[in-house]
């Protein structure tokens, strides 16, 4: 009767210890994926040009998997918290030339671009009740669109901080169609207590330089994060033209020690 008792209780205690091993097994195998992946969040508040009145806030996510920037998740909502547009850029292909798609809440207006490789699909329409316009374009190498713009400017930090002149082609889908621009730096300053830096774009065309309000973009020396946007937003007012913004950015510590 000793020996069953004494065979029973180390049958219990082996099959303990390979459950245990198991569970071990199966927490390791969930954790994986999780560990891989990451949500960067951080938020940036739009503020009218001239009159400094708080339009909207954009409510920024960034999906990491296994080290890289994936996708980015930007929703836009007023000052009573509803939501405006959505935006989602697709940076598996390109960061400096992601795939995207805006989806304005309030009037149907939907535009994106769509990296194919060797073109790009450019789409529009101004609202619901219209028809999706579309384009298929060769652009000429450096080809940049929408957020993309954020990582050209970060990669070729240190050669505009040293007074060099940048260019690019820039995808416009409302315009089905890409015009080609500089960047180059205006002054070095602080902003919200950071070592920073002033940069401005504009069309290299002359004429469309005319036309076209300069973007102006302060960044952060450390990190390279986008301190402040100022120039066209990329939502309508209920005029229907285009905002006026100075875009300021709110990083969590981490991002901007």
């Amino acid at each position: 009767m000793l020996l069953l008792k004494e065979f029973c209780i180390r049958f219990l205690i082996m099959i303990g210890q390979r459950a245990r091993i198991l569970l071990m097994a199966i927490g390791l195998l969930s954790a994986a994926p999780l560990a891989a992946q990451q949500v960067v969040r951080y938020r940036s508040n739009a503020f009218d040009l001239k009159t400094g009145k708080y339009l909207y806030t954009e409510n920024h996510a960034e999906h990491w998997q296994n080290g890289a920037h994936a996708y980015s998740i930007v929703t836009y909502t007023d000052p009573s918290g509803k939501v405006m547009a959505v935006k989602k850029i697709v940076f598996t292909k390109s960061k400096v030339a992601p795939s995207f798609d805006l989806d304005d809440k309030r009037t149907g207006l939907q535009e994106g671009a769509q990296n194919n490789g060797s073109t790009v699909l450019l789409y529009h329409r101004d609202a619901a009740s219209e028809q999706k316009q579309s384009k298929s374009l060769s652009i000429p190498s450096p080809v940049v669109i929408d957020g993309g713009f954020d990582y050209f400017v970060r990669s070729n930090l240190q050669t505009l901080m040293a007074g060099k002149v940048l260019t690019g082609n820039f995808a416009v889908p409302h315009r089905l169609d890409y015009f080609k621009c500089r960047i180059y730096k205006v002054k070095d300053l602080t902003f919200l207590k950071r070592d920073a830096v002033m940069l401005v774009m504009e069309p290299t065309n002359i004429v469309i330089r005319q036309l076209a309000d300069p973007i102006y973009i302060i960044y952060d020396k450390k990190t390279g994060r986008l301190l402040r946007f100022s120039g066209v937003s990329n939502l309508e007012g209920p005029d229907g033209n285009n905002y006026r913004v100075h875009i300021v950015f709110r990083y969590p510590d981490e991002l901007l020690p």
